[in-house]
Protein backbone atom coordinates (compact mmCIF):
# COMPACT_ATOMS: atom_id res chain seq x y z
CA UNK A 1 0.00 0.00 0.00
CA UNK A 2 0.85 3.84 -0.24
CA UNK A 3 1.40 5.89 2.82
CA UNK A 4 3.53 8.70 3.96
CA UNK A 5 6.87 7.56 5.44
CA UNK A 6 8.74 10.13 7.49
CA UNK A 7 12.52 10.08 6.68
CA UNK A 8 14.44 12.89 8.07
CA UNK A 9 13.24 16.78 8.74
CA UNK A 10 11.94 18.69 6.00
CA UNK A 11 11.82 14.91 3.53
CA UNK A 12 8.81 12.77 3.97
CA UNK A 13 7.86 10.61 1.06
CA UNK A 14 4.93 8.44 -0.42
CA UNK A 15 6.28 5.03 -0.41
CA UNK A 16 4.97 1.56 -0.65
CA UNK A 17 4.64 -0.34 2.11
CA UNK A 18 3.64 -3.65 3.43
CA UNK A 19 -0.04 -3.24 4.45
CA UNK A 20 -1.11 -4.09 8.01
CA UNK A 21 -2.96 -6.82 9.58
CA UNK A 22 -5.31 -7.61 12.44
CA UNK A 23 -2.94 -9.04 14.74
CA UNK A 24 -4.87 -8.89 18.44
CA UNK A 25 -8.60 -10.00 19.45
CA UNK A 26 -9.35 -5.73 19.80
CA UNK A 27 -7.99 -4.65 16.02
CA UNK A 28 -9.59 -3.20 13.31
CA UNK A 29 -8.41 -3.50 10.02
CA UNK A 30 -9.66 0.35 8.26
CA UNK A 31 -9.52 1.27 4.96
CA UNK A 32 -8.29 4.78 5.22
CA UNK A 33 -10.73 7.55 3.14
CA UNK A 34 -10.06 10.51 4.27
CA UNK A 35 -6.35 11.60 6.53
CA UNK A 36 -5.59 14.86 7.28
CA UNK A 37 -1.70 16.52 8.46
CA UNK A 38 -2.01 17.98 12.05
CA UNK A 39 0.18 20.69 13.61
CA UNK A 40 1.92 17.65 15.58
CA UNK A 41 2.74 16.32 12.32
CA UNK A 42 5.08 19.30 12.03
CA UNK A 43 7.26 18.56 15.25
CA UNK A 44 9.25 15.62 13.82
CA UNK A 45 9.07 17.16 10.14
CA UNK A 46 10.20 20.33 11.64
CA UNK A 47 13.15 18.75 13.56
CA UNK A 48 11.98 20.05 17.27
CA UNK A 49 10.87 15.79 17.71
CA UNK A 50 13.05 13.11 16.98
CA UNK A 51 11.53 10.36 15.14
CA UNK A 52 12.71 7.45 13.77
CA UNK A 53 13.62 7.31 9.53
CA UNK A 54 11.25 5.04 8.03
CA UNK A 55 7.59 5.28 10.66
CA UNK A 56 4.20 6.18 8.42
CA UNK A 57 2.60 9.46 9.31
CA UNK A 58 -0.46 10.64 10.66
CA UNK A 59 -3.22 10.47 13.30
CA UNK A 60 -6.26 11.95 12.10
CA UNK A 61 -8.46 9.62 9.90
CA UNK A 62 -11.62 7.93 9.53
CA UNK A 63 -12.34 5.23 6.72
CA UNK A 64 -14.33 1.92 6.45
CA UNK A 65 -14.05 -1.36 8.57
CA UNK A 66 -12.24 -3.65 6.17
CA UNK A 67 -11.36 -6.56 8.85
CA UNK A 68 -11.74 -6.63 12.85
CA UNK A 69 -10.47 -9.18 15.35
CA UNK A 70 -12.61 -11.77 17.13
CA UNK A 71 -12.80 -9.16 20.18
CA UNK A 72 -14.22 -6.26 18.44
CA UNK A 73 -17.99 -5.88 19.42
CA UNK A 74 -19.11 -2.80 18.26
CA UNK A 75 -18.08 -2.71 14.87
CA UNK A 76 -18.60 -4.60 11.83
CA UNK A 77 -17.43 -4.84 8.42
CA UNK A 78 -17.92 -2.48 5.76
CA UNK A 79 -19.31 0.72 8.80
CA UNK A 80 -17.33 3.78 8.97
CA UNK A 81 -15.58 5.09 11.91
CA UNK A 82 -13.61 8.12 12.81
CA UNK A 83 -10.95 7.49 15.40
CA UNK A 84 -9.10 8.75 18.27
CA UNK A 85 -5.65 9.96 16.83
CA UNK A 86 -3.84 7.80 20.53
CA UNK A 87 -5.08 4.29 21.48
CA UNK A 88 -5.85 3.66 25.16
CA UNK A 89 -6.16 0.73 26.87
CA UNK A 90 -9.45 1.01 28.66
CA UNK A 91 -8.67 -1.26 31.69
CA UNK A 92 -5.62 1.05 33.81
CA UNK A 93 -5.93 3.10 36.53
CA UNK A 94 -6.75 6.32 34.46
CA UNK A 95 -9.04 5.26 31.80
CA UNK A 96 -11.24 3.38 34.57
CA UNK A 97 -11.50 7.25 35.85
CA UNK A 98 -12.33 8.45 32.32
CA UNK A 99 -8.93 9.84 31.71
CA UNK A 100 -8.13 8.29 28.66
CA UNK A 101 -5.37 10.83 27.27
CA UNK A 102 -3.09 9.53 30.61
CA UNK A 103 -3.74 6.15 29.70
CA UNK A 104 -0.63 3.68 31.06
CA UNK A 105 -0.66 2.09 28.09
CA UNK A 106 -1.04 5.29 25.77
CA UNK A 107 0.07 5.15 22.04
CA UNK A 108 -0.38 7.67 19.04
CA UNK A 109 -0.27 6.67 15.75
CA UNK A 110 2.28 7.64 13.83
CA UNK A 111 4.74 9.07 16.09
CA UNK A 112 7.47 6.94 16.35
CA UNK A 113 9.09 4.01 19.03
CA UNK A 114 8.79 6.51 21.99
CA UNK A 115 4.92 7.49 21.70
CA UNK A 116 4.02 3.88 21.20
CA UNK A 117 5.57 2.39 17.86
CA UNK A 118 2.17 2.10 16.26
CA UNK A 119 1.88 3.39 12.53
CA UNK A 120 0.04 5.99 11.52
CA UNK A 121 -2.65 7.07 9.38
CA UNK A 122 -1.46 9.30 6.04
CA UNK A 123 -1.80 5.41 4.21
CA UNK A 124 -4.25 3.06 2.52
CA UNK A 125 -4.72 1.05 5.08
CA UNK A 126 -4.50 1.65 9.21
CA UNK A 127 -4.62 -0.99 12.00
CA UNK A 128 -6.20 0.25 14.75
CA UNK A 129 -5.63 -0.94 18.48
CA UNK A 130 -8.53 -1.23 21.13
CA UNK A 131 -11.05 -0.53 18.22
CA UNK A 132 -13.93 -0.17 20.48
CA UNK A 133 -12.61 2.70 22.63
CA UNK A 134 -10.53 4.12 19.79
CA UNK A 135 -13.23 4.56 16.79
CA UNK A 136 -16.83 5.84 16.83
CA UNK A 137 -19.43 5.06 14.26
CA UNK A 138 -19.89 7.69 11.70
CA UNK A 139 -23.71 9.02 11.45
CA UNK A 140 -25.67 8.38 8.34
CA UNK A 141 -25.25 11.72 5.76
CA UNK A 142 -29.01 10.96 4.57
CA UNK A 143 -30.07 14.75 4.00
CA UNK A 144 -27.53 15.59 6.96
CA UNK A 145 -25.54 19.04 6.96
CA UNK A 146 -22.54 17.89 7.10
CA UNK A 147 -19.44 15.81 5.26
CA UNK A 148 -16.44 13.48 6.10
CA UNK A 149 -14.38 16.90 5.93
CA UNK A 150 -16.63 17.65 8.97
CA UNK A 151 -16.03 14.25 11.09
CA UNK A 152 -12.48 14.05 10.07
CA UNK A 153 -11.05 16.35 13.00
CA UNK A 154 -13.16 14.65 15.48
CA UNK A 155 -10.73 12.27 16.53
CA UNK A 156 -8.13 15.19 17.52
CA UNK A 157 -8.01 19.03 16.79
CA UNK A 158 -11.92 19.41 17.08
CA UNK A 159 -12.37 17.86 20.11
CA UNK A 160 -8.91 19.38 21.07
CA UNK A 161 -10.74 22.67 20.81
CA UNK A 162 -14.01 21.10 22.80
CA UNK A 163 -11.58 19.95 25.59
CA UNK A 164 -9.99 23.24 26.19
CA UNK A 165 -13.10 24.98 26.76
CA UNK A 166 -14.63 21.75 28.99
CA UNK A 167 -11.84 21.24 31.29
CA UNK A 168 -12.14 24.67 32.61
CA UNK A 169 -14.69 26.54 35.44
CA UNK A 170 -16.51 27.78 31.58
CA UNK A 171 -20.33 28.62 32.18
CA UNK A 172 -22.42 29.55 29.52
CA UNK A 173 -22.32 33.34 28.92
CA UNK A 174 -18.62 33.71 30.18
CA UNK A 175 -16.10 35.95 27.47
CA UNK A 176 -13.38 33.61 26.56
CA UNK A 177 -10.53 34.59 24.54
CA UNK A 178 -8.02 31.98 22.13
CA UNK A 179 -4.73 33.27 21.57
CA UNK A 180 -4.09 31.61 18.72
CA UNK A 181 -5.78 31.23 15.67
CA UNK A 182 -4.40 28.18 13.78
CA UNK A 183 -6.66 25.18 13.27
CA UNK A 184 -7.12 24.38 16.95
CA UNK A 185 -7.07 27.87 17.95
CA UNK A 186 -10.48 28.14 15.27
CA UNK A 187 -11.91 24.78 16.37
CA UNK A 188 -11.64 26.38 20.35
CA UNK A 189 -13.86 29.10 18.75
CA UNK A 190 -16.06 27.28 17.05
CA UNK A 191 -16.10 24.70 20.70
CA UNK A 192 -16.64 28.15 23.03
CA UNK A 193 -19.49 29.32 20.66
CA UNK A 194 -21.35 25.80 21.00
CA UNK A 195 -21.14 25.63 24.50
CA UNK A 196 -23.07 28.77 25.14
CA UNK A 197 -19.70 31.68 25.46
CA UNK A 198 -21.20 35.36 25.83
CA UNK A 199 -18.28 36.63 23.85
CA UNK A 200 -15.51 35.44 22.32
CA UNK A 201 -12.14 37.57 21.28
CA UNK A 202 -9.87 35.77 18.58
CA UNK A 203 -5.95 36.67 18.50
CA UNK A 204 -3.93 36.95 15.63
CA UNK A 205 -0.94 38.27 13.98
CA UNK A 206 -2.34 36.45 10.55
CA UNK A 207 -5.09 38.08 8.93
CA UNK A 208 -6.72 35.52 7.38
CA UNK A 209 -7.27 33.20 10.07
CA UNK A 210 -8.67 36.29 11.83
CA UNK A 211 -11.08 36.26 9.19
CA UNK A 212 -11.96 32.71 9.45
CA UNK A 213 -13.01 33.46 13.57
CA UNK A 214 -14.79 36.58 12.49
CA UNK A 215 -16.76 34.65 10.47
CA UNK A 216 -17.39 31.99 13.42
CA UNK A 217 -18.62 34.75 15.47
CA UNK A 218 -15.28 35.93 17.66
CA UNK A 219 -13.78 39.37 17.86
CA UNK A 220 -10.82 39.56 15.88
CA UNK A 221 -7.39 41.29 17.28
CA UNK A 222 -4.17 41.47 15.89
CA UNK A 223 -1.81 42.58 18.42
CA UNK A 224 0.42 44.31 15.84
CA UNK A 225 -2.50 46.97 15.24
CA UNK A 226 -4.45 46.98 18.97
CA UNK A 227 -3.48 45.61 22.38
CA UNK A 228 -5.58 42.56 23.28
CA UNK A 229 -5.70 43.16 27.05
CA UNK A 230 -7.42 46.69 26.16
CA UNK A 231 -10.00 44.97 23.63
CA UNK A 232 -10.81 42.20 26.70
CA UNK A 233 -10.71 44.53 29.63
CA UNK A 234 -13.07 47.44 28.03
CA UNK A 235 -15.55 44.19 26.79
CA UNK A 236 -15.24 43.13 30.43
CA UNK A 237 -15.42 45.99 32.06
CA UNK A 238 -11.95 46.02 33.11
CA UNK A 239 -12.36 42.52 34.90
CA UNK A 240 -10.58 40.37 31.95
CA UNK A 241 -11.49 36.87 30.21
CA UNK A 242 -13.26 33.97 32.43
CA UNK A 243 -11.37 32.19 30.74
CA UNK A 244 -7.96 32.45 28.09
CA UNK A 245 -6.93 29.73 26.18
CA UNK A 246 -3.16 29.00 24.60
CA UNK A 247 -4.30 27.85 21.55
CA UNK A 248 -0.55 27.55 20.06
CA UNK A 249 1.96 25.83 22.41
CA UNK A 250 4.53 28.17 22.66
CA UNK A 251 5.89 30.74 25.01
CA UNK A 252 5.27 33.50 23.61
CA UNK A 253 1.38 32.61 23.43
CA UNK A 254 1.48 31.54 26.87
CA UNK A 255 3.06 35.29 28.33
CA UNK A 256 0.18 36.60 26.04
CA UNK A 257 -2.32 35.19 27.97
CA UNK A 258 -1.77 36.25 31.63
CA UNK A 259 -2.62 39.81 30.89
CA UNK A 260 -6.02 38.81 29.58
CA UNK A 261 -7.56 36.53 32.49
CA UNK A 262 -9.48 37.94 35.15
CA UNK A 263 -8.80 37.49 38.93
CA UNK A 264 -9.83 33.75 39.68
CA UNK A 265 -10.20 32.76 35.76
CA UNK A 266 -8.33 30.05 34.16
CA UNK A 267 -5.97 29.64 30.92
CA UNK A 268 -6.41 26.56 29.55
CA UNK A 269 -3.31 24.98 27.34
CA UNK A 270 -4.23 22.61 24.97
CA UNK A 271 -1.05 22.99 22.55
CA UNK A 272 1.33 20.51 22.47
CA UNK A 273 4.42 22.09 24.14
CA UNK A 274 7.77 20.57 23.34
CA UNK A 275 10.18 22.00 25.51
CA UNK A 276 10.98 21.32 29.07
CA UNK A 277 10.01 24.20 30.62
CA UNK A 278 8.83 27.74 30.24
CA UNK A 279 8.94 31.13 32.17
CA UNK A 280 5.80 31.83 34.51
CA UNK A 281 4.66 34.59 36.67
CA UNK A 282 4.19 33.11 39.46
CA UNK A 283 3.39 36.45 41.53
CA UNK A 284 0.67 37.56 39.19
CA UNK A 285 -0.87 33.97 39.15
CA UNK A 286 -1.16 34.06 42.81
CA UNK A 287 -2.05 37.70 43.14
CA UNK A 288 -4.92 36.61 41.03
CA UNK A 289 -5.49 33.24 42.02
CA UNK A 290 -5.25 31.98 38.31
CA UNK A 291 -5.68 28.54 37.92
CA UNK A 292 -3.74 26.45 34.87
CA UNK A 293 -5.01 23.58 33.25
CA UNK A 294 -3.05 21.38 30.09
CA UNK A 295 -2.36 18.81 28.55
CA UNK A 296 -3.57 16.37 25.86
CA UNK A 297 -7.33 16.39 25.11
CA UNK A 298 -9.43 13.60 26.41
CA UNK A 299 -10.46 12.87 22.91
CA UNK A 300 -12.34 9.34 23.98
CA UNK A 301 -13.94 11.19 26.69
CA UNK A 302 -16.06 14.18 24.60
CA UNK A 303 -16.17 12.18 20.94
CA UNK A 304 -19.59 11.21 21.19
CA UNK A 305 -20.64 15.01 22.27
CA UNK A 306 -18.35 16.11 19.49
CA UNK A 307 -20.04 14.26 16.53
CA UNK A 308 -23.36 14.98 18.01
CA UNK A 309 -22.46 18.83 17.90
CA UNK A 310 -21.20 18.03 14.01
CA UNK A 311 -24.12 16.42 12.92
CA UNK A 312 -26.27 19.14 14.24
CA UNK A 313 -24.52 21.95 12.36
CA UNK A 314 -23.22 23.53 16.24
CA UNK A 315 -19.46 22.93 14.46
CA UNK A 316 -18.56 23.37 10.87
CA UNK A 317 -14.63 22.54 11.05
CA UNK A 318 -15.00 21.89 7.62
CA UNK A 319 -14.43 25.94 7.45
CA UNK A 320 -10.88 25.17 8.16
CA UNK A 321 -10.02 23.25 5.37
CA UNK A 322 -7.38 25.19 3.14
CA UNK A 323 -5.96 22.00 0.80
CA UNK A 324 -7.50 18.95 -0.29
CA UNK A 325 -4.59 16.65 -2.13
CA UNK A 326 -4.09 13.16 -3.42
CA UNK A 327 -1.83 11.09 -0.92
CA UNK A 328 0.85 11.38 -3.60
CA UNK A 329 1.29 14.84 -3.37
CA UNK A 330 1.22 14.86 1.22
CA UNK A 331 5.25 16.27 1.10
CA UNK A 332 3.78 18.86 -1.28
CA UNK A 333 0.74 19.40 1.71
CA UNK A 334 3.59 19.34 4.23
CA UNK A 335 5.96 22.07 3.12
CA UNK A 336 2.74 24.13 2.23
CA UNK A 337 1.66 23.76 6.24
CA UNK A 338 5.52 24.73 7.48
CA UNK A 339 5.34 27.60 5.98
CA UNK A 340 2.17 28.94 6.87
CA UNK A 341 0.33 28.39 3.47
CA UNK A 342 -2.12 26.23 4.23
CA UNK A 343 -4.76 26.18 7.34
CA UNK A 344 -5.05 22.45 6.98
CA UNK A 345 -4.32 19.83 4.30
CA UNK A 346 -6.89 16.60 4.12
CA UNK A 347 -5.12 14.06 1.95
CA UNK A 348 -7.17 11.55 -0.30
CA UNK A 349 -5.37 8.10 -0.22
CA UNK A 350 -7.76 6.76 -3.02
CA UNK A 351 -6.56 9.20 -5.86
Amino acid sequence: MQAVVFHAPHDVRVEEVPRPEVEEPGDVLLRVDRAAICGTDLHPYSGRFEMEEGFVLGHEYLGTIEAKGDGVTEFEEGERAVGSFFVACGKCWFCRRGLYMKCMMIRVFGMGYVLGDLAGAQAQYVRVPEADLTLRKLPEQDGAGFDDEDMLLVGDILTTGYDAVRKTDFRPGDVVAVVGCGPVGLCTVMAARALGAGKIVAVDMVPERLKIAESLGAIAVNPKETEADDVVLELTQWRGADVVVDAVGHESALAACFPLVRMGGTISLPGMYMEVEAPMPIGDMWLKNITVTAGAANIQGHMDEVIELVRDGRLDPGVIVSHRLPLSEAAKGYELFDQKEALKVVLDPSS
